[in-house]
């Protein structure tokens, strides 16, 4: 991906901004040590290093060894007496973000030349040379620690905003996830149930009237409801609708209004139960009475809720006939993926009927119901 146009003005901004820091400190800072100014030297030699530097980002290891020839040849013509490392901190700095090896190599060829002309040149006894010379590898040492460590920094930050990614990635998954479900349930529902009445209605309109007109009342009620629930969702994605236990009874009423005779009993505390384990309780009910309606013929349904001091079991059972072959569809995945996410567990039998069983463990606050 290439870099916005904004990006790179502020590179440009910053490249030219450091080769004016370079060529005014190298051309003028001499002389805050004493040292004599002279254009055709010190200033000089800044106007060439800060101009090099504009091009330090395309060929970083170019300029440098460029930078560090004028830098030797300043020097051992007596032109410069500002150093021998220093006025290469910025081209040091840049090679060594992505040729550490060469940017040492570099600065310590330049410094074992510059000792080994200055000495003779100055008459420097060796104590002398070695003292400016630690100096100089010091402060070259430096540099390649602050280019190390900005580079580790590049490299962490790199890796987070990677992590930051996958994280927010991750969440859209889930998200969508949620909504399939959310939306599964709801319509899945509404199609059986309004199916079931559709059909009792085509029967009975012509020997029964009133019970064709009663079931086509039936399926625009649920489809209305199903309507509200939709409209509820789709208005405030991040707030799932809040069904919960409270909203079984309509679930047995519309499977009863359907022809079964349902039986729903509930134990325990369910207002006492959170509201993560009461919407799931709710869509596994609401999943297996749809899936009683579809697929087994039953005649009777059986609704159990026991709201436990730890846990909420969900056991929903019919009496219809076996399901040879079952495989588990998108209603029943999105069951099992909302109980296994609260740490539950999931059954599903088809042998002799249709059978679910859902146990979900409650949050801590709900162990104090404990006798």
């Amino acid at each position: 991906m290439s870099p916005r146009p904004q990006d790179r003005r502020q590179a440009r901004l910053v490249d030219l901004a450091l080769a004016l820091l370079t060529a005014v400190s190298v051309g003028a800072g001499p002389a805050a040590m004493g040292a004599p100014l002279s254009w055709h030297g010190t200033f000089g030699l800044g106007v060439i290093l800060g101009g090099l530097l504009l091009g330090r980002r395309r060929r970083p290891v170019l300029v440098l060894v460029l930078s560090a020839a004028a830098l030797v040849g300043y020097r051992s013509a007596g032109l410069f007496e500002g150093g021998a490392v220093w006025p290469l901190t910025v081209a040091l700095f840049t090679t060594a973000l992505g040729r550490p090896v060469r940017a040492a190599a570099v600065g310590t060829l330049t410094l074992a030349c510059d000792l080994a002309l200055q000495g003779p040149l100055q008459g420097l006894d060796a104590s002398e040379v070695l003292a400016r010379g630690g100096v100089e590898l010091l402060w070259l040492a430096l540099v390649s620690a602050a280019a190390s460590s900005w580079r580790q920094y590049g490299r962490w930050r790199t890796e987070h905003q990677a992590r930051l990614l996958q994280l927010e990635q991750t969440r859209l998954v889930e998200q969508r996830l949620v909504i399939s479900r959310e939306v599964h349930d709801v319509v899945a529902h509404t199609l059986a149930v309004v199916g079931v009445h559709l059909n009792v209605a085509v029967e009975a309109l012509d020997d029964s009237p009133e019970e064709a007109h009663a079931a086509l009342r039936t399926a625009i009620s649920v489809r209305n409801q199903a309507m509200t629930d939709l409209r509820t969702f789709v208005g405030e994605l991040r707030d799932v609708p809040q069904h919960g236990l409270e909203s079984v009874a309509s679930l047995v009423s519309q499977a009863e209004t359907s022809g079964l005779e349902v039986r729903y009993d509930a134990e325990g505390d369910p207002d006492a139960v959170p509201a993560a384990q009461a919407l799931t309780a709710y869509r596994v009910i609401q999943e297996a009475v749809v899936n009683t309606l579809r697929h087994s013929d039953a005649g009777r349904l059986t609704i159990r809720v026991q709201a436990r001091p730890r846990a909420l079991a969900v056991t929903v059972t019919d009496d219809g006939r076996s399901v040879a072959g079952f495989t588990e569809g998108h209603g029943l995945t999105g069951m099992r993926e909302r109980v296994t996410a609260l740490g539950g567990t999931l059954r599903v039998d088809t042998g002799n009927g249709f059978a679910v069983q859902a146990v979900l463990p409650l949050t801590d606050h709900m162990t104090g119901l404990a006798p």
